[in-house]
């Protein structure tokens, strides 16, 4: 059952989000060098991925921020995910980034979690059942304008993805209004427990569901897509400046999960 807060929000300014009670600090990036942390995240599905090319020039930490920045060099689109698949695998706890949003039309940018089971084609034997194969929880997606070329940057979505991205899809999801989210850093969390999944903004309870609820081991990523004609109206003619010109950023000051 999906159970929208009665009180959504008006744009106001939020207080700094805090875990929930009784969680402590298990792993944190907080990306104060000058490189990806090898021992936290490897860039993800490198290559050609639907209207962009992966690549890790898109990739930049300086400054205790991460950037994956959105660009267009010789016709072609580069955009970035990095994963902490094989590194960092956690599930039940408490999910937390601080995030400024930079998004164009036809990108989105998203802090998510994933089952490894679900990058298979049909999802192997366990359709119907969440617990065993896990799913997809955007902790917050974020984009310039939606499919009709409607303004959305002041919102985000949550959203949860389950039995595969084929025949067997299901899935559920939640708009926010209009929080200004646009301008400035914000606290994006969600808190995974064995009934079900709590979505924040700076500090904020939005959205809950009361399942289907992974029990698996899940890698989080971090991933700006490009797609033309989908989900986020258009590319732009021109496409998006070169790499230094580009504003298309996905900023990211810190991630962070808590256990209980």
């Amino acid at each position: 059952m999906i159970k929208p807060v009665a009180t959504l929000l008006a744009a106001v300014a939020f207080a700094a989000a805090e875990p929930p009670p009784g969680y402590e600090l298990k792993w944190a990036d907080e990306f104060d060098g000058t490189q990806l942390d090898p021992g936290k995240w490897k860039l993800w599905l490198p290559g050609r991925r639907r209207d962009a090319i992966n690549t890790a020039d898109a990739i930049s930490v300086a400054d205790g921020k991460l950037v994956i920045t959105t660009y267009t060099e010789g016709g072609k689109h580069y955009t970035g995910m990095i994963s902490s698949e094989g590194i960092f695998e956690p599930s039940f706890g408490y999910y937390e980034a601080r995030i400024r949003w930079q998004d164009a039309p036809a990108t989105w940018s998203v802090f998510w979690s994933i089952s490894d089971l679900m990058l298979l084609p049909d999802m192997g034997p366990h359709i119907g059942n969440v617990a065993a194969s896990g799913n997809e929880v955007d902790f917050v997606e974020h984009r310039e304008v939606d499919e009709q070329g409607k303004r959305m940057a002041g919102k985000a979505n949550f959203t949860l993805h389950w039995d595969g991205y084929a025949a067997h899809r299901n899935g559920s999801g939640f708009v926010t209004p209009d929080l200004g989210l646009d301008e400035g850093f914000h606290t994006y969390g969600c808190e995974w427990s064995e009934t079900g999944y709590r979505f924040f903004i700076d500090g904020k309870m939005l959205w809950e569901t009361r399942g289907p609820v992974s029990r698996r081991p899940q890698m989080m990523v971090l991933s700006t897509e490009v797609e033309s004609k989908l989900w986020s109206w258009s590319i732009p003619e021109g496409g998006y400046g070169d790499r230094v010109s580009s504003k298309v950023r996905f900023t990211v000051d810190y991630v962070r999960y808590y256990m209980k």
